[in-house]
């Protein structure tokens, strides 16, 4: 089941980011550098906790933990993560969905995203299409992002 995150989970869904982000490294190749800023920066509960406070986080449950993750900010997907183990069972789309409703919900007529190169084919079955591509900064430098857009039902 789709929620919202609990204050109380934050520790969890920094577990299960960690677990994702060491994971993507390996799918993206990144540099052991660029891993661990994901996972010690970007995965932290200090950063989730600060980010819940201005993106709707949500998390998927199985009933006895979480299974991934999705953040939306406006009309933007900030991050979708399935524990990795996970993976191709449909909880991607579950959690996509999750985020696509409650972006429309908000008034906003497309959704937004930036995505790995590994994670452009699960966005376009979603029916996300590539508009354009940006190198990403700081730590994670060198690292080319996908920009994909939808246009939402009635947009």
């Amino acid at each position: 089941m789709t929620r919202p995150m609990r204050d109380s989970e934050v520790d969890d869904v920094s577990e299960l980011l960690r677990e994702s982000y060491a994971w993507l490294g390996e799918r993206e190749r990144l540099s052991t550098k660029q891993v661990e800023f994901l996972v010690s920066s970007r995965g932290s509960t200090e950063t989730i906790e600060r980010e819940s406070q201005a993106e709707q986080y949500l998390v998927l449950d199985d009933g006895t933990s979480l299974t991934g993750m999705v953040s939306v900010s406006g009309d933007t997907v900030t991050k979708l993560y399935v524990r990795p183990s996970l993976s191709g069972l449909g909880m991607g789309r579950e959690l996509y969905e999750a985020a696509e409703s409650l972006i429309a919900a908000g008034g906003h007529t497309r959704v937004a995203l930036g995505a790995f190169s590994s994670a452009v084919p699960f966005y376009e079955r979603m029916g996300l299409r590539a508009v354009g591509q940006k190198e990403a900064t700081g730590a994670l430098a060198g690292v080319v992002i996908t920009l994909m857009e939808k246009p939402l039902a009635g947009a």
